[in-house]
C-alpha cells in the first residue's frame, strides 16, 4: 500500500521525507513505544507507529530498515529527530490519533477486500 494513502487515512502531517515518499510501498506496520521490541521486528517495507517522540525511535526504525515513522498523539517532533530522519532518507509523519486508533485505521485500509 502506498504511504500517501496511509498518511491520508491518518490525517497525518508530513514532517520530512524523500521526494518519492508518497509512492513508498508499505507491507507491514509495527506499533510500539518499546524500542527493544522494535529492534526485534525486522520486516520488509515497514511502517513504525510510536508515541515515543525521541531520536531513539528514529534510530531504532533505521536499524530495522523501516521506511517511515508515524508519531502518534500529535507529539512534538524535535529538530534532532528531523535531522536523523533526513540522514536516513526516512519519512517522518505526525498524527493526532493515539497509537491504537492509528493502528486500527491502517488495519482497516490494508485489509484485503
Amino acid at each position: 500500500m502506498e504511504l500517501l494513502r496511509i498518511a491520508h487515512a491518518l490525517d497525518a502531517e508530513l514532517i520530512c521525507g524523500p521526494d518519492d515518499w508518497e509512492s513508498m510501498q508499505i507491507e507491514t506496520v509495527f506499533a510500539s513505544d518499546l524500542m527493544s521490541d522494535v529492534l526485534m521486528s525486522e520486516r520488509e517495507q515497514m511502517l513504525l507507529i510510536t508515541s515515543l517522540s525521541t531520536e531513539q525511535s528514529i534510530r531504532s526504525a533505521g536499524i530495522v530498515g523501516s521506511e517511515a515513522v508515524v508519531i502518534a498523539n500529535h507529539k512534538t517532533v524535535t529538530e534532532g529527530m528531523i535531522e536523523l530522519a533526513k540522514e536516513q532518507d526516512m519519512t517522518l509523519l505526525v498524527t493526532r490519533h493515539p497509537k491504537y486508533e492509528a493502528s486500527v485505521c491502517i488495519g482497516r485500509i490494508m485489509e484485503p477486500q
